[in-house]
């Protein structure tokens, strides 16, 4: 009972630790939007305002798909070194004569 109490508390204080840090950076953004004296709502309805959000938005994405590929192609490069070592393996296996890894002459 003490233990669950006392990961509970734990729990919470880290939660709390959390929320402060991102109420810190929130601050600290604001902080600079208004010693620059930049309005984002004023900003956000001009005309333009829109296709910067979609270009952004696009850019993104794009970002995200070069990402996804490069970990894809890393896998499968990773996969097909592991399919290189198991046929050189084999490979060597038959040269030994019996068709077993482990025998030796």
């Amino acid at each position: 009972m003490a233990d669950d109490l006392e990961t509970l508390e734990r729990e919470h204080v880290e939660q709390l630790a959390r929320a402060h840090a991102a109420l810190a950076a929130a601050q600290d953004r604001s902080y600079w939007l208004d010693r620059w004296g930049l309005d984002l709502n004023a900003q956000m309805r001009k005309p333009g305002a829109r296709r910067l959000r979609a270009l952004l938005r696009w850019l993104r994405e794009l970002r995200r798909g070069k990402i996804a590929l490069q970990r894809y192609a890393q896998t499968r490069l990773g996969d097909l070194r592991a399919s290189a070592a198991e046929d050189d393996i084999a490979a060597g296996s038959e040269a030994a004569g019996d068709g077993s890894p482990t025998a030796r002459s």
